[in-house]
């Protein structure tokens, strides 16, 4: 074996603590083609919560099995893209995606993107534990709350054992767990498909229906978009000269294909029993019409599934951390990381109302990070050479606070029991519930920052 080969399987194999953290990748140590983004973020995506994410769009907002996957597909689509390209950020650099941020915000103004990451990665965690722990109790009978809480603790476990290995395990993981949930749940859709209802339309009808479109597209887009400060984790390790048009398109295959197709599996699995899927879910509709013999491997596949989405979580979270100025191993911090998601799963599960707080938890997302995306993908692939910080960081804070206007607060705290008012009731009741926070973040942030970087080239 050449020393060069020596170093990378030193620093990035399977089975092995990873021995990089922060710091750039060196040349010598890149390896890897782009399509391996495909397998990688199609294990992210092949699992119960994008199918969960869909099934939102029957059960919830009104809209019918065909007109639910165009929003699902056109939400994944527009949303993998701006995340394809902030993967470039890493062959191009070799730095996690929020030190590479470090040239566009300032050494701390990054710290804001990194501390909101820490959330968004801590935050996926738990969502990520509840879903796994929810699907093992759906094996012992539907479960109680305490025994899902008893799962959420061992997925947990799992999760951080396995994740502090780093990339390159992640990366076998991922891939071959990806391939055997997506065997598990064609097999599942075969058997359910005479049971559906293919050509059931929306409930929603009017101006509501077009306020339900625009919903739709915005909780799947949102999906995407809380993976986008992890973008350039996963592609570090590429070689320099990697292709800018493959990093781009491979993590948007990886993305679009397993979601549109598990979203189509969970727009349809309402229309078997709605009462069901309304009150306790659609995998408890998975549980009460089909066999023992293929619902029990579907389910122990959804916990992996999760498992396999946990890696990412806590990898990035460690990274973030690291990033933050806390002087531990990257490993460490994935374990602490750990523990605070196992709160926040803990909390979901005894306390809160899952479905709402997950909502809640995507509308969180896309208040900041597509306005943050925007700053980040025009300083990298439009102004190239010297940065502006503040500008950066006023364009960022601009799009977000902008956005704020436009967000649907009635949906984010839908589950009070006195439901209060806000000061854009009017507004969202004009755009029929329609949350656009995201569409307009982005819109200000680039605005803004493009015009302040003209203005200031003259």
């Amino acid at each position: 074996m050449s020393d060069i080969a020596a170093r990378q399987a030193e620093a990035d194999a399977f089975g092995r603590v990873e021995t990089h953290g922060i710091e750039a990748i060196p040349a010598a140590e890149r390896h890897g083609a782009p399509r391996e983004l495909a397998f990688l973020w199609a294990g992210a995506f092949v699992n119960y919560a994008s199918l969960f994410t869909a099934s939102l769009l029957t059960t919830y907002y009104g809209l019918g099995v065909w007109d639910g996957l165009a929003a699902t597909a056109a939400g994944t689509i527009a949303a993998a893209l701006i995340l394809g390209l902030l993967s470039n950020t890493g062959p191009r650099s070799g730095q996690p995606q929020i030190v590479f941020t470090r040239r566009i915000f300032g050494y701390h103004g990054s710290y804001l993107g990194a501390a909101l990451t820490l959330f968004l990665a801590v935050g996926w965690f738990a969502v990520d534990c509840v879903i796994a722990a929810q699907a093992g109790a759906q094996l012992f009978g539907g479960g109680s709350r305490w025994m899902t809480f008893a799962l959420v603790l061992l997925i947990a476990a799992i999760s951080v054992a396995v994740a502090v290995f780093g990339h390159q395990t992640i990366k076998v993981l991922e891939t071959y767990g990806a391939v055997i949930f997506a065997a598990l749940t064609a097999a599942l859709f075969l058997f359910l498909a005479p049971q559906f209802h293919w050509t059931q339309g929306p409930s929603a009808s009017g101006p509501d229906y077009a306020g339900a479109l625009v919903l739709g597209f915005m909780t799947c887009f949102a999906l995407v978009a809380s993976w986008y400060p992890f973008a350039s984790d996963y592609s570090r390790y590429l070689p320099a000269s990697s292709s800018t048009r493959a990093v781009t398109l491979w993590p948007v295959a990886g993305v679009a294909l397993p979601m549109i197709l598990l979203g189509l599996f969970g727009l349809l699995l309402p229309t078997i029993d709605a009462g069901l899927a309304s009150s306790q879910g659609v995998l408890a509709v998975i549980r009460a019409h089909s066999p023992s013999w293929v619902a029990i491997p579907f389910f122990v596949f959804i916990v992996v599934g999760e498992i396999w989405a946990n890696y990412l979580d806590v990898y990035t979270a460690g990274l973030v951390t690291l990033a933050m100025g806390i002087r531990l191993k990257r490993w460490q911090t994935a374990l602490g990381c750990g523990v605070l998601g196992t709160a926040l799963a803990t909390y979901a599960v005894l306390i809160s109302d899952f479905h709402v707080a997950y909502e809640d938890f995507l509308i969180l997302t896309y208040l900041w990070a597509p306005a943050w995306a925007a700053v980040v993908l025009l300083s990298f692939f439009v102004f190239e050479g010297k940065s502006r910080p503040a500008l950066a960081l006023a364009a960022w804070i601009a799009g977000t606070l902008t956005s704020l206007v436009f967000v649907n607060y009635v949906n984010l705290f839908g589950n009070l029991v006195a439901k209060p008012s806000f000061f854009n009731d009017g507004l969202i009741a004009t755009l029929h519930g329609a949350d656009l926070s995201g569409l307009i973040s982005v819109g200000v942030a680039t605005a803004v920052y493009w015009t302040g970087r003209r203005m200031t080239a003259a």
